[in-house]
């Protein structure tokens, strides 16, 4: 509503010229606001004012013949009127909201669509919990916050892609793995000493009880490392699963679920260490592999591989 008044008070300010009650060959671009009271119209412009000096008149006088031509419009405005100073209120017939609920109403979900993005390709990656425990009320905001911003983003014509990266590598899987093995062998009735920094919800019990309801008690033959090994991607499928309904219950559908594991995998993750090593930007220190990044701006330098051989979350 503002840009077509925008146009219409720029027409007007032609016109006012063609008549001789302008004499500029540049106007200002009208600045069309909404009022801070509703006494004083649905929009209001000052561009009598932004006029007064160029054209060396009263931005009283100017504003009334401005509004001299505006009043010929009833399809558009109900009133036009000049206040104070020499400010524009524009009160707009009421017939021009009823036809633009009209067109909403016509329209329907393709109201309000653009071309703005051009086809233009956008990542948004929302949630990415990790999966080693279901969501909670934090996680439910991200997905509501992430989701409508694709769908304005989608709407205004970009191309968006809604990801979903699961973090299923690094210290939090193990500490997974080895959740589920220790429940597991308690409720097949060992005395096991649970540690704090172990994951305490009744999921992982009932992982473990899945586990045995299966398998019963093969695992405990296996050694320690492979079992938590193969607990941690038995877990975290599980729990990857019930994330994946938990958002599908909740209207949020992503289009790629992207697996941090398959980095190391495919071995990219090496390769772009022995690439950063080449061109000179990572360093040994204190046992750690360290990226220059305060040559790039940053307030200290980072950790890529940790001194026990661990790669960092920013490698």
């Amino acid at each position: 509503m503002k840009k077509l008044l925008q146009r219409h008070l720029g027409k007007c300010l032609e016109t006012c010229r063609m008549d001789g009650i302008l004499t500029s060959d540049h106007f200002p671009e009208p600045l069309v606001e909404v009022p801070h009271h509703s006494e004083h119209g649905d929009f209001a412009s000052n561009i009598a004012m932004l006029l007064a000096k160029s054209e060396k008149k009263p931005p009283r006088l100017l504003a009334d013949g401005i509004v001299a031509r505006l009043r010929s419009d009833t399809d558009l405005f109900e009133k036009v009127e000049v206040a104070g100073p020499g400010f524009i209120n524009f009160f707009l017939n009421k017939d021009v909201w009823r036809k633009t609920l009209e067109v909403i109403c016509a329209s329907g979900d393709e109201y309000g669509k653009s071309t703005i993005g051009q086809g233009k390709k956008v990542q948004v990656e929302f949630v990415s919990a990790n999966p080693t425990g279901p969501l909670h009320i934090g996680h439910g905001r991200g997905a509501a916050t992430g989701d409508a911003i694709a769908s304005i983003l989608s709407a205004a014509g970009f191309h968006v892609v809604r990801e979903y990266y699961i973090n299923d590598a690094g210290n939090q899987m193990d500490t997974l793995g080895r959740s589920v093995y220790l429940r597991y062998r308690e409720l097949l009735g060992e005395r096991v000493e649970f540690p704090q920094n172990c994951y305490q919800g009744d999921y992982i019990k009932d992982i473990a009880r899945d586990l045995i309801a299966k398998h019963g008690s093969k695992y405990l033959e296996t050694s320690e490392e492979d079992a938590v090994s193969l607990f941690a991607k038995i877990g975290g499928d599980i729990i990857l699963k019930g994330i994946q309904q938990d958002l599908r219950d909740f209207g949020v559908v992503h289009d790629t679920w992207f697996s941090e594991q398959s980095l190391f995998d495919s071995g990219k993750v090496q390769e772009s260490i022995a690439y950063l090593k080449d061109k000179g930007v990572l360093y040994e220190n204190d046992g750690a592999l360290w990226f220059r990044t305060t040559q790039f701006g940053d307030d200290k330098d980072r950790v890529v591989v940790r001194g026990n051989g661990v790669t960092t979350y920013f490698a």
